[in-house]
């Protein structure tokens, strides 16, 4: 009875003990809702995100806050926004209370994905002792991080990943050595430069981290050995995208508990570690992007141990040899992506069909020259097959496509398929991304094709001679993100089955014949576009007073026949390129205002008016602006150095007047300048020197006046191009204009220039080789975009260089090809002295144009070393003496004059300069003779020299040559007669075989004679 009694006494407690605690909980601590009252009212809630914190009196019951089942404490705070926030979702901004501090319990606190931007994380977090999980990624904080995290002496995970790599930052990381209990730390994008000496040894006194993620860093310096690996846990390392230029450090192929290992886009250079396929946990290595460096053997790389890999992408620079058959024998590989040197040939061994885990083949420039292989069906697991830039032919497989039903990826860009695309396509449900551009299909493409494709997102079809043929109310059964037909046949209507496209990210119809006018209803597809590329077709009519985009949307609508007025543009865009449309009127005066995020602008060659607006001035984001081609006055904005990201600015052929602005000095990253052909006057501003960063500066046909400043030559390490053509510039060419080593473009021409020609050649490194085609001066940045899957989408878009140049006579104008053209113009000035010798060890030049100036003296011998040159001028100039016959080496030469001087003598010939047969390059020397004049030339044996002569000067000059050879030929008859006679006598054994050799001619003309009966 006592203990039936006892037993119901506990069990009464422990209902009591229960409801005790339930009670707590349904009541937090005055104290914690106090401190959490305070911190919500410094945050910014524009969603009410936050509406239950005034609805319940219990905190426990508050959104994102959870606590503690007996006690009441809080425990986690979770405030995060989604990780998609930048499309539009709530977000808390403001600034975080110190209030937060009485939360003492606090084991988790997750503010990701907010906006509290431009403040920092607060040092007060470090005296929050309890905290396990401090979770602060993508929130917005900038600023340095505090070292008082340090004294979190019980966090296991620490989440920093900022937005960008210019937001958060860190001196020093020894305050990570505090932590012993930390297992995961992720500072994706935060600025590590300062800590990039010393980073490895710190995170080696952690042997308790299991992941190390830090993408995009900045670092540049790994440490290549270690005295010992203490990465003991370490199971995931995320070295992605920092500045690592080296070897990769042979430590790391010595954690052996590494499961993920990312090194993608550094510059790693070197062997490939081989080491990698022998540890023992490996499933995951990823080395893409800017790997150009890395070389690897692919049998040996591939016949490794790789005892548990499953995922293994190596994009590397120079992976080069046969795929081996012992491939074959990896049975874990779930997917294999490998990037190989252009060079590389081969075939893909049949015994890959043994992998049956397979599901991704990738391979990059495998060099095939085959068919697709007919045993892929086998394989039938896969479901991402990409064979892009693989020297593929023939006509693409029905039997493959309708044998790999589990098909999801589908890559076969970039090769040298042809005929029609075989209809079993339509077979593949399961397919999300087809890529078949860049290669030779016809034929039709109806909608039979797509019927049954209700899962594709990404088509690219582009540069097909293709026919897009649907029916005009065909509704397609796909959703795409993507779509990209450019260079295919859609025209001439605008597609009408894009209507149905609701989340379209990315179209680029460009160059597809599109005419006429872009329907009404295509606009309202534009606010959810993040890249728009209509260029290059013959699309006309207005675009709505009202342009709304997604913001930060790359658009290209140029090369087509808009017309009317700019829009007024919502939300913003990244690059905005209206160039060479028919639009009108000015720029709207508020057409900044949402264009915070505009990093490229051109609006070249249209019938834009009036003047550019000041609010320009305020557009920190704009990288490159080309207003170029237009009809805009008014002056240069004053304060146009406020665009501090300015690399391009080009405002040429247009009608701005007055100066330049001495504001362009603040602009330290500008490389490219262009305000030619305007009415622009004055003298270069002195802090313009201050943008040691421009490669171009073209002021040509202007006004400027005054002395070409020294600076120039000393200020502008890397400038390539200099032109200051047709302007009033006086006074001397600067001898610093030749220290200038990057510079391979020189136009002086048309000033009032004087003095002679600078004589030392020796700095102008760049102009004495040949130079190869590179893109250099684009400006603009690769978008990359999420749909919040696993989907990305890449575009690229640049303000592209471009050059007029003055060559075989004509203005030239030269883009992608800009950095091959090699040229010095000095023509129409006062120039005087003589062509200095040294000019010849240029042996880059492909234009030199000495013209229209008061030199004398002679062409220099070596002319012929300039054996790239394809323009010569050295027309309406003093000089004389001879054509050096070294000018018949210029095998290049295509454009050559050389009249209006006092040269004279024989016109060489030979090689290119047959081909040069217009009499006007020499005209205005009457000393020459020779081809292609029809003066002849005398003896090149005259003391004189040959001089041209008449008729009968021509007759008197043979007969007084017969006369002196006549009288030449005595003397010389009876010096050599009596020669040969002395030797006879003096030499028996040449006397010996003189006379047996007259024995023998006379035995043979009788037996001869005898024979024909003579």
């Amino acid at each position: 009875m006592e203990r039936r009694g006892f037993l119901v006494s506990l069990l009464l407690l422990k209902i009591l003990l229960c409801w005790g605690g339930y009670w707590r909980v349904s009541s937090c601590l005055d104290s914690e809702r106090k401190a959490l009252t305070t911190f919500r009212k410094g945050l910014n809630d524009p969603s009410n995100l936050l509406s239950s914190w005034d609805d319940a009196p219990d905190c426990c019951k508050w959104r994102g806050i959870t606590c503690h089942n007996t006690t009441g404490y809080v425990l986690k705070l979770e405030l995060h926004a989604d990780n998609d926030s930048y499309l539009g979702m709530p977000q808390l901004s403001g600034g975080i209370d110190p209030a937060l501090v009485g939360l003492k319990h606090l084991q988790f606190l997750d503010l990701s994905y907010n906006a509290f931007t431009d403040i920092p994380i607060p040092q007060l977090m470090g005296s929050m002792n309890e905290l396990r999980h401090l979770n602060l990624s993508s929130a917005g904080f900038s600023g340095r991080i505090p070292r008082q995290l340090g004294n979190l002496s019980h966090l296991i995970s620490l989440q920093l990943s900022s937005n960008s790599l210019n937001s958060l930052s860190a001196k020093n990381l020894w305050w990570l050595t505090s932590l012993p209990s930390l297992k995961y730390l992720d500072m994706s994008y935060v600025n590590l430069s300062m800590a990039s000496h010393d980073w490895v040894h710190v995170m080696n006194m952690s042997p308790s981290l299991v992941e190390l993620i830090l993408p995009g860093c900045g670092l540049s310096y790994i440490s290549p050995t270690l005295p010992s690996v203490n990465f003991t846990s370490l199971r995931v390392l995320d070295l992605s995208s920092n500045n690592f230029n080296s070897s990769i450090p042979n430590w790391i192929a010595n954690i052996s508990s590494l499961v993920f290992l990312d090194l993608s886009y550094n510059n790693f250079h070197g062997e490939f570690p081989y080491q990698f396929s022998q540890l023992p946990n490996l499933e995951e290595l990823r080395l893409r992007g800017d790997a150009d460096k890395l070389s690897a053997n692919c049998s040996e790389l591939l016949e490794g141990s790789w005892s548990r890999i499953k995922i293994l992408e190596l994009y590397l620079g120079h992976l080069y040899g046969e795929i081996p058959v012992s491939t074959g024998n990896i049975t874990s590989l779930e997917s294999l992506r490998l990037s190989f040197d252009e060079n590389t040939r081969g075939s893909i061994p049949r015994a890959i069909t043994k992998l049956i885990n397979l599901e991704t083949l990738r391979l990059y420039r495998y060099r095939m020259h085959a068919a697709i292989p007919d045993w892929l069906p086998e394989l039938k697991n896969l479901r991402d097959l990409h064979l892009h830039d693989c020297m593929l032919l023939g006509p693409i497989p029905a039997a493959l496509l309708g044998g790999l039903s589990s098909l999801e990826s589908l890559d076969l860009g970039m090769n040298q398929l042809n005929g029609t695309i075989p209809t079993t396509l339509g077979q593949l449900s399961n397919l999300s991304f087809l890529d078949l551009s860049d290669n030779s299909l016809t034929g039709n493409v109806s909608e039979t094709l797509f019927e049954n494709l209700k899962n594709l997102n990404t088509l690219r079809l582009s540069s097909n001679p293709l026919v897009f043929d649907p029916h005009p109310d065909w509704a397609p059964p796909f959703q795409l993100y993507m779509i990209k037909l450019t260079s295919s046949h859609l025209g001439p209507r605008f597609p009408p089955w894009l209507r149905t496209q609701k989340y379209i990210q990315m179209l680029d119809l460009s160059n597809s014949t599109i005419s006429g006018i872009i329907p009404t209803w295509f606009w309202n597809l534009t606010s959810q576009l993040a890249s728009l590329n209509l260029s290059n077709n013959n699309i006309s009519g207005q675009l709505p007073n009202i342009l709304k985009l997604q913001s930060q949307a790359n658009i290209d609508l140029s090369w087509n026949n808009f017309s009317g007025p700019i829009p007024c543009i919502l939300n913003g865009a990244t690059i905005l390129d209206l160039s060479n449309n028919q639009f009108s009127g000015q720029i709207p005066p508020n057409f900044t205002s949402t264009m915070h995020d505009l990093e490229v602008f051109s609006a070249k060659g249209n019938q834009i008016s009036g003047i550019i607006p000041s609010s320009i001035e305020g557009m920190n984001s704009l990288t490159a602006l080309d207003l170029s081609q237009n009809s805009i006055s008014g002056i240069i904005p004053l304060r146009l150095g406020n665009c501090v990201a300015l690399e391009a600015l080009d405002l040429s052929e247009n009608r701005l007047s007055r100066g330049i602005p001495r504001s362009l000095g603040l602009l330290r990253r500008l490389q490219t300048l262009h305000l030619s052909n305007n009415a622009l006057s004055g003298k270069i501003p002195l802090p313009l020197k201050k943008c040691a960063s421009l490669e171009t500066l073209d002021l040509g046909y202007n006004n400027f006046s005054g002395h070409i400043p020294t600076w120039i030559g000393e200020s502008f390490p890397v400038l390539r191009i200099l032109r200051l053509r047709s302007n009033m510039f006086t006074g001397n060419i600067p001898p610093q204009l030749l220290n200038l080593a990057s510079l391979q473009f020189l136009d002086v021409a048309q000033n009032f220039l004087s003095g002679s020609i600078p004589q030392s050649f020796e700095n102008l490194i760049s102009m004495k080789n040949e130079q190869k085609m590179n893109l250099f001066l684009t400006y603009g940045e690769v978008k990359t975009i999420h749909d919040g899957k696993n989907f990305r989408l890449t575009e690229t878009s640049y303000y592209m260089e471009n050059l007029l140049v003055s060559m075989k006579g004509k203005m030239l104008e030269y883009t992608r090809t800009v950095s091959l053209v090699i040229c010095m113009d000095l023509s129409t000035n006062n120039l005087s002295g003589v062509i200095p010798e040294g000019l010849t060890n240029l042996l880059g030049l492909r234009v030199l144009n000495l013209s229209g100036n008061h030199l004398t003296g002679k062409i220099p011998d070596k002319i012929g070393k300039l054996t790239l040159l394809e323009s010569l001028d050295f027309s309406k100039n003093q000089l004389s003496g001879k054509i050096p016959q070294s000018m018949s080496n210029l095998t290049f030469l295509s454009h050559l004059n050389l009249s209006h001087n006092n040269f004279l003598g024989k016109i060489p010939l030979g090689n290119q300069l047959q081909t040069l047969e217009d009499p006007s390059i020499y005209i205005g020397n009457n000393g020459l003779c020779g081809p292609p004049l029809s003066n002849k030339c005398v003896s090149d044996k005259t003391s004189q020299g040959p001089m041209p002569v008449s008729d009968d000067l021509e007759k008197g000059k043979e007969k007084y040559e017969m006369r002196w050879l006549c009288s030449a030929m005595g003397p010389g008859f009876a010096v050599g007669f009596w020669t040969f006679c002395g030797i006879l006598v003096l030499k028996t054994s040449w006397r010996i075989a003189y006379y047996r050799f007259f024995d023998e001619m006379k035995d043979r003309l009788f037996c001869n004679c005898g024979i024909t009966g003579c």
